[in-house]
């Protein structure tokens, strides 16, 4: 079947502008990822660009140079999207170089010709894929199943523009007319479009699955002091149980309470309470190693999974988090809080060790802290709390 210039065209610019309206209505109707609607505003871009350099009848030189250069700020604004969706910063400079360089580069005399000018356009233009495939690549803090297509389908489209190069080189095409008869030039548009759509649906599954992303982390987050929440822990908790009946590695359980929490709200009220709370977490999570799970079980009370600790490695990570607290909460915001803690310890170093067991006996631990009083501090009127530990 013959694919002739003028129809590609008309599909070309058509389904394109489709396919960026789409994105940008979802975008409009959800405002949930900036992503989506920045690659529906360069989906139209393109579909503007391609309309400018014209279908089968050859435009005026300035419209066809004119129509380049938006093709190329429509990869540049894709290449912003890639790059802000991996937590980048997509400068100006950069994504106004390509176009601005290419009409800068045809005013000039560089690029004369027809052909001097698909070949610069297709340079750019794979340029600005590799960059978006690079970006997109580079996303390590996020386990997003479709990032790999998108970034297989970026580098493709690159290799595709590349893919002129050579037969550019072999038969250099002097005269607009003479590409907009080539069957190469319909086919390569056919397959580009193809792509096109593909990642444009690669796209709203990756914003999509963020989007799931984010609501499972904030479902399993503590909204007052970003640590996570109990929901969370217990998770954690069950994957630890299940990967030490193969391994049989020591773990240890904490249990954080806050001392007369309810006194210090009551004195220095709510807003000043949360404050205590977030510097709890703070300094249980500065004073933790990089291993353990800290978490808000509720209200004033903490807990904390040390995998790998003993019982004295348990019982030294308590009390290092006690007195950190005792000393950075002895004043908060200029006022003499003097809040403190009790912990308690568990510890299991059994390869068939219950947690949910282990969560228990640290309780009771927390419970016999309690009881054994708080002594009196010696710089504050204040009184510190003790760690009491349960190793069996």
């Amino acid at each position: 079947m013959h694919l002739d210039m003028q129809t590609m065209s008309a599909v070309n610019v058509t389904v394109t502008a489709i396919l960026g309206g789409v994105l940008l209505f979802t975008w409009a109707r959800e405002r949930e990822s900036p992503f989506v609607g920045w690659w529906g505003l360069a989906l139209a871009t393109m579909s503007a660009g391609v309309l400018m350099a014209g279908g089968p009848a050859t435009p005026r030189a300035d419209f066809l140079t004119l129509g380049m250069a938006t093709i190329v700020l429509s990869d540049a604004l894709k290449w912003k999207a890639a790059k802000e969706f991996a937590h980048g910063r997509a400068r100006l400079l950069w994504i106004l170089l390509g176009p601005v360089g290419f009409l800068l580069a045809v005013q000039s005399g560089y690029l004369h010709s027809f052909h001097q000018r698909l070949g610069g356009l297709c340079t750019i233009l794979a340029v600005y894929n590799f960059a978006a495939a690079f970006a997109l690549s580079r996303m390590s803090d996020e386990d997003l199943s479709s990032r790999w297509p998108a970034v297989t389908l970026l580098i493709v489209i690159g290799l595709g523009y590349l893919s002129w190069l050579p037969l550019d080189l072999a038969m250099p095409i002097n005269e607009a007319p003479w590409a907009f008869a080539s069957v190469w030039f319909s086919t390569v548009i056919l397959l580009t479009l193809l792509l096109r759509i593909a990642l444009a649906f690669i796209v709203l599954s990756m914003a999509k699955e963020r989007q799931e992303l984010e609501q499972r982390v904030e479902a399993l987050t503590d909204a007052l002091t970003g640590l996570p929440n109990r929901r969370a822990l217990f998770e954690v908790a069950d994957a630890l149980g299940q990967d030490r009946q193969l391994k049989g590695d020591a773990i240890s359980v904490l249990i954080f309470d806050l001392d007369h929490f309810k006194q210090t709200n009551d004195r220095f009220g709510h807003a000043l309470g949360d404050r205590v709370l977030k510097l709890f977490a703070t300094t249980a999570s500065v004073h933790l190693n990089g291993t353990s799970l800290i978490a808000r079980l509720g209200g004033e009370e903490f807990a904390a999974i040390l995998p790998g600790a003993d019982p004295l490695e348990a019982v030294g990570a308590g009390e290092a988090v006690r007195h950190a607290f005792a000393k950075s909460a002895a004043f908060v915001d200029g006022l003499p809080v003097g809040a403190t803690v009790s912990v308690g310890a568990a510890s299991d170093v059994s390869i068939a060790g219950d947690l949910n067991a282990l969560f228990r006996r640290a309780d009771a631990a927390l419970y016999v802290a309690k009881r054994a009083g708080r002594n009196p501090s010696t710089e504050i009127p204040a009184r510190s709390s003790s760690v009491s530990a349960n190793p069996n």
